[in-house]
């Protein structure tokens, strides 16, 4: 018994690092998983997203390899996380006019080193609308101190957006994405809103 200790070790040690948590927005509301997300990704990727929110896409990507449950046509991992604009609730859901300036908070718990940027995706088909809003070249460097701009900071929702383009609930979201090849993960939110004026 006392000689498999260290497989009990290496194994906790694995597990431990894959539940660490990463980096999440934590205003505005995020969408979160729910019913829908759970039908179309199945149980245990629900449960590792609702156990750890500050997760990676390639996190839930292992996770659903075997999984009988898991249903590539419709759990989109690459999209808000796999979450589909099914699970929005009403309350979450933000309402900005374009030219508006949005403060945004990211809370990172882990970081690595990658680039991240701020864009408007069109969720039906991911469009990305009106080119990028704000881009880091270097994001959550872990060989130097987090940027206080890395996790405090502000979009402009674009002037001449398409007054037509997110008028609707479930048209739009705002995608913050944070990419670390160094590590091999990435971490992606979606708030959701609709766009007037």
């Amino acid at each position: 018994m006392f000689g498999q200790t260290p497989l009990y070790i290496s194994a906790f040690a694995f597990l431990a690092g894959h539940a660490a948590a990463h980096g999440m927005v934590t205003s505005p509301p995020i969408r979160s998983p729910g019913a829908a997300f759970q039908a179309a990704c199945g149980q245990q990727v629900y449960n590792t997203v609702k156990s750890d929110p500050y997760g990676n896409i390639q996190q839930e990507a292992q996770v659903s390899k075997g999984q009988k449950d898991f249903d590539a046509a419709q759990c989109n991992l690459n999209m808000c996380k796999g979450i589909p604009v099914a699970d929005m609730q009403a309350s979450d859901v933000q309402r900005f006019t374009r030219g508006q300036t949005v403060p945004f908070v990211v809370d990172i718990r882990a970081p690595h080193t990658g680039t991240a940027n701020m864009t408007i995706v069109r969720s039906a088909t991911g469009e990305v609308l009106g080119g990028v809003l704000k881009s880091w070249s270097v994001y959550a460097s872990n060989s130097a101190p987090i940027s206080k701009d890395d996790t405090n900071f502000s979009i402009t929702i674009p002037a001449d957006l398409d007054a037509d383009a997110c008028k609707a609930v479930g048209d739009c979201h705002v995608r913050w994405l944070w990419d670390s090849r160094m590590v091999d993960q990435t971490y992606e939110n979606c708030v959701d809103m609709v766009v007037t004026g």
